[in-house]
């Protein structure tokens, strides 16, 4: 999937009006997401994703972070400046486009690597 298209389901998955607006969300989201992870689990994930998705997300945090789900949600609203209901929102939107991206097995080991809750806000409760 190129970018465009990756913007193009995160738009919809937010109900975002202008593509700058998922381009922003996107970006927030998916740069906590890679500080979160070990590097080795950003890199496979990246390698599924667009460019510039991935760099995003390859060029984070070397020392992951040991955030649970509402630390995420609070470090993605002070990066768009909303509130933590909407930074959840946002990082459910494009956090179900990664899943999307992402093969099952990566997406298990993903998902696996981090605690409980996350599952949800990758679209994938089943998967906690």
């Amino acid at each position: 999937m190129a970018y465009d298209e990756f913007l193009m389901t995160v738009t919809e998955l937010g109900g975002y009006s202008e593509r700058e607006d998922a381009a922003r969300v996107t970006e927030a989201v998916i740069s906590t997401l890679g500080d979160r992870l070990p590097p080795e689990i950003a890199e496979h994930v990246a390698d599924q994703l667009p460019a510039p998705v991935d760099e995003l997300i390859e060029g984070a945090n070397s020392t992951p972070q040991n955030w649970g789900v509402q630390e995420f949600v609070h470090r993605v609203a002070e990066i768009t400046g909303d509130h933590e209901e909407q930074a959840e929102e946002h990082s459910r939107a494009v956090l179900t486009a990664v899943a999307a991206q992402v093969t099952g097995g990566e997406l298990n080991k993903l998902i696996s690597d981090l605690p409980t809750g996350y599952a949800e806000l990758f679209g994938h409760p089943e998967l906690s």
